[in-house]
């Protein structure tokens, strides 16, 4: 049984819950240069990630906010790629716990010019600090996937 599926040259989707080992086949049906990011974010997430735990959303996000790559829910953590540039390129993972994270909100991006070059979905979130706590905001997440992100994050954190 495949975990995706594929609608023409350009669409697909990808069933939930995926390994890391699963998710490097389904990539295979990507095109090539977007199949390269992914490739670097999961060679990096391979040092962080347990093999046997669940991804439940792969997506797009800019968690820096120069810097873009991938918000990846695991069934144990929250993990941040962010793609690093230059001639050895490469990939950054931030791992977050579910029990550090206070408070999940949403928003979407307002656009004043029209059509956007990134994607509106914004995620709040508030995460225990050292001393009372931070705020981190998650930008370019597609905004069809948002409700599902949010409802992930909010019952894992619960």
């Amino acid at each position: 049984m495949s975990k995706s599926s594929k609608f023409n040259e350009t669409l697909g989707v990808i069933e939930y819950p995926i390994t890391l080992e699963e998710m490097k086949k389904v990539i295979l049906e990507f095109p090539k240069t977007e199949r390269k990011f992914y490739e670097i974010s999961i060679k990096a997430l391979n040092k962080s990630m347990k093999n046997d735990e669940k991804i439940l959303s792969f997506t797009t996000a800019d968690s820096k906010l120069t810097k873009t790559g991938f918000m990846i829910i695991g069934d144990k953590n929250l993990y941040f790629t962010t793609l690093k540039g230059g001639l050895l390129g490469g990939a950054d993972v931030e791992v977050i716990k579910y029990s550090d994270i206070k408070s999940v909100d949403f928003d979407i991006a307002p656009n004043p010019l029209g059509m956007a070059q990134m994607e509106l979905g914004i995620i709040l979130l508030q995460i225990k600090g050292m001393i009372g706590s931070k705020k981190r905001t998650i930008r370019n997440i597609p905004d069809y996937n948002l409700d599902y992100i949010v409802k992930q994050l909010r019952s894992l954190t619960a």
